[in-house]
């Protein structure tokens, strides 16, 4: 690969889907109804797992299967880069009461600290906020705030308020903007945890009842090994097929809960990428690809 002449790096982006789109129009392609199954398809493959964030089990069955694919298509240079990164990995976090156990996850860190709860845990009473605007006249100093998803940069206020610790509750509508705003830029030691649907509507009814309940859990930075796949298409031009085309997308994704990234907008990239590769299989090109 070192004697190739690199003709240009491109990554996904407008020019990525224009091209997915002029090949996706030509006659060669399947049906329109085939290609969009085989599109959706790809997608719900990806998405599957509960994250597909590197260092998570994920991350790995979607590479392998990426990989199948792309021997299936009959794709066989195809090398793998591998490079050490570091993760914030979800061991586990979950709310007890009265012998009742129900499963949290870990919300990203604050810069490097992660939401890793002593080994005793927090105890303390629950009081839900809403979006935030609930929380005025409430007791909240040393308690555990249930606060919904879709509430901006109103979890910080319950910490200035005194909170131990803060549990969103899934909530529709939620978008990247949201995400953004769940995390801080400096290593704070205030615990944000998350809370599925099923999960976040049992909280509500414990903190009517004014339960008093125990969080325990832990997210540790963990170095983990990454993989880049290079699937190489030769060129069958005797002159162009020295020049190298580089297409590049993601196959990971990443959410501000680690422990659930399924990333189905995410896998948009990948599948166009894939896409791409079915292509010019078929249509082998002129330049390396």
């Amino acid at each position: 690969m070192a004697s190739r002449t690199s003709l240009r790096v491109l990554c996904p982006g407008a020019f990525l889907f224009l091209l997915l789109l002029v090949l996706l129009t030509s006659p060669a392609f399947a049906a329109e109804s085939e290609r969009e199954a085989r599109l959706r398809h790809t997608v719900e493959t990806l998405s599957a797992p509960a994250s597909r964030m590197t260092g998570y089990p994920g991350a790995a069955v979607a590479r392998e299967w990426l990989v199948a694919e792309l021997e299936h298509l009959g794709i066989a240079e195809i090398y793998r880069h591998e490079f050490p990164v570091l993760v914030p990995m979800d061991e586990g976090f979950w709310l007890e009461c009265a012998g009742e156990r129900l499963e949290l996850f870990g919300v990203w860190p604050n810069l490097v600290r992660t939401p890793t709860l002593p080994t005793e845990g927090i105890e303390g009473q629950l009081v839900y906020g809403g979006d935030g605007s609930r929380l005025e006249g409430q007791s909240v100093a040393g308690r555990i705030v249930l606060i919904d998803y879709v509430s901006g940069t109103a979890w910080v206020d319950a910490f200035h308020l005194g909170a131990a610790a803060v549990v969103f509750l899934e909530s529709a509508g939620a978008h990247r903007k949201e995400a953004e705003q769940k995390f801080l830029d400096v290593p704070a030691d205030l615990p944000r945890l998350y809370a599925r649907r099923d999960v976040a509507e049992r909280l509500r009814e414990l903190e009517k009842s004014q339960a008093q309940v125990r969080l325990r859990g832990r997210m540790v930075w963990r170095e983990v090994t990454a993989q880049n796949l290079v699937a190489v298409i030769p060129g069958q031009d005797a002159s162009l097929g020295a020049e190298v085309v580089f297409l590049a997308a993601h196959y990971d994704a990443v959410s501000p809960v680690p422990a659930l990234a399924p990333g189905a907008e995410q896998a948009a990239s990948a599948v166009a990428l894939l896409e791409l590769a079915r292509g010019f299989a078929a249509r082998p090109p002129k330049r390396t690809v």
